[in-house]
């Protein structure tokens, strides 16, 4: 199987059977004979997917609609070669259109035609004209146009352009160092050893930034629990809520456990932890993070968190909410999010939030703390929920670096965009 054809499976299975790009990469690891190719294939055609669509719109007298979806993903893969790989020969169209003969045959000369009349006028082609700022970034960065209209509506033109831009670039991994198992210095001199290159973190204390990260979860440092794959921004969620060793601790919406795993690390593995998630079939991961990091005293439990469980009433010194989200601040690393979300995925998932955090604060002792964070930008899941705990009689607010709340801008603070508040119980 060519590699081309790797990427093919890998985005007819994201895009038309909601998959995960990082999953199914992963899959293929050892049977790519360019895996670089093959990821950079992905990730270029999910990011570009409405810009791609648009200039096929110009070259098919066929509606987008009527195109066969294996036929128009092949004309994607083909479009963005050309046009953001810079691969003018035809001997991708060659490719591609023997892709074609495996995936529906009777199309092969409708391909063959629409990637090389690109190739011939491509700059033309290639040209957004639409009068409308908001719709022509839109297209050009591949966010659909009511979520691109959000993001303006909460933050203006520059946020904007700037936001899309990262989203759109090569996304750099952190990780973060298990201080139960080693130290950074040591984990820095193992990696760099392995010819990594890496950069200190700058927001949080345990965080290094991998700039190579190929072949990362391979290695026994990896294998061996010296680190976690972690995002700044998920990180300073921890940090920000301090857990206390010898005390009891709620990560009420925990998987995939990467959070759970910090506190008991935080705690020394001396804080008596419950991880809960809604899944049942996602707590196996949580195990698995706990195992390999050498953790202990991490108790699973698998209930719906916006349900009120009587026996956890007045019982935890600590609640993490990292609430179910739209996920709009980690589309840089998880691009297909762009394509799952709608306005009123929004606001369905922030009327969620509420009921999930009326629950958190009966699980709180008094002077207990609870810290509220998303990975996700915009006012609706953010600063409405944010104002709807401040509101409440028997809360207060903690500053956070004398500030009510933590926004990490992902163009500025080079993380994820992440929003955290910090609050105690009365």
């Amino acid at each position: 199987m060519t590699d081309l054809e790797l990427a093919f499976n890998i985005l007819y299975k994201v895009v038309y059977k909601e998959a995960k790009s990082n999953d199914e990469i992963n899959k293929v690891a050892d049977s790519a004979n360019n895996l670089a190719f093959v990821t950079k294939n992905v990730y270029g055609v999910l990011e570009n997917k409405i810009y791609l669509d648009y200039m096929i719109r110009k070259l098919s007298t066929v509606r987008l609609k009527k195109i066969h979806p294996s036929v128009l993903l092949i004309l994607e893969i083909g479009i963005y070669n050309i046009y953001f790989l810079n691969t003018k020969d035809y001997a991708i169209v060659n490719e591609l259109v023997e892709l074609t003969k495996l995936k529906n045959r009777r199309s092969k000369g409708f391909v063959n035609a629409i990637l090389r009349n690109f190739i011939r006028d491509e700059k033309e082609i290639a040209k957004i004209k639409e009068s409308d700022d908001i719709k022509s970034l839109s297209i050009r960065y591949s966010l659909p146009e009511e979520l691109t209209r959000y993001i303006y509506k909460n933050y203006g033109m520059d946020y904007t352009k700037a936001f899309l831009r990262y989203i759109n670039s090569e996304q750099v991994i952190s990780i973060r160092v298990n201080n139960l198992k080693t130290d950074k210095d040591g984990l820095r001199d193992l990696l760099l050893y392995k010819g990594f290159e890496i950069e200190d973190g700058h927001l949080s204390k345990n965080a290094l930034k991998i700039l190579n990260p190929a072949g990362l979860v391979n290695t026994d440092e990896f294998k061996d629990g010296l680190f976690t794959i972690q995002q700044e921004g998920s990180m300073k969620t921890v940090e920000i809520l301090d857990p206390k060793n010898d005390c009891k601790i709620l990560d009420l919406c925990a998987a995939p456990g990467t959070k759970t795993s910090y506190i008991g690390e935080y705690t020394n593995n001396k804080a008596h932890i419950i991880a809960n998630d809604i899944s049942k079939d996602k707590l196996p991961l949580i195990k698995e993070n706990i195992d390999r990091l050498g953790l202990k005293n991490i108790e699973l439990s698998n209930f719906d968190a916006s349900i009120c469980k009587n026996e956890f009433v007045d019982t935890f010194d600590y609640v993490l909410v990292d609430a179910p989200c739209s996920g709009l601040g980690v589309m840089g690393r998880k691009p297909e999010i762009r394509y799952n979300r709608s306005m009123e995925d929004i606001e369905s998932l922030a009327e969620l939030q509420k009921h999930i955090l009326d629950q958190a604060i009966k699980y709180l002792k008094k002077d207990g703390v609870l810290v509220y964070s998303t990975c996700t930008i915009g006012n609706i899941e953010n600063k409405e929920s944010f104002s709807y705990l401040s509101a409440m009689d028997n809360l207060e607010v903690i500053p956070i670096d004398g500030k009510n709340y933590i926004e990490y801008v992902n163009y500025i603070d080079k993380t994820d965009g992440f929003f955290i508040s910090k609050f105690k119980k009365k």
